[in-house]
């Protein structure tokens, strides 16, 4: 059940990479390790086992902002010349429309 929501948490963490800034990772984290720990309490779970969960699901929610943050870095710097942010004669004629 933990590779699982390891999987859900680095999608959620990518997509929160993708949109937001650092300072939502702090909440992020703390939600996913409370939804490991009452998961884990409501199986009756050994402690070890809750506590392994918690670190798995913040981890993944880590590392799922990070790759969102690439994303968001390599689609920016792709469009960026096509925006015309860096070639001059793409912002004059989008200037004169």
């Amino acid at each position: 059940m933990t590779s699982e929501l390891a999987i859900i948490s680095v999608l959620a963490g990518t997509a929160l990479g993708l949109r937001f800034k650092v300072l939502i990772v702090v909440p992020a984290v703390t939600l996913a390790m409370m939804f490991a720990m009452i998961i884990g309490v409501a199986r009756a779970d050994r402690f070890w086992s809750i506590v392994l969960a918690m670190v798995i699901l913040g981890a993944a929610v880590q590392f799922g902002y990070v790759a969102g943050l690439l994303i968001r870095a390599a689609i920016s710097s792709l469009c960026a010349p096509t925006i015309g942010g860096r070639n001059p004669e793409l912002s004059t004629e989008i200037e004169h429309i």
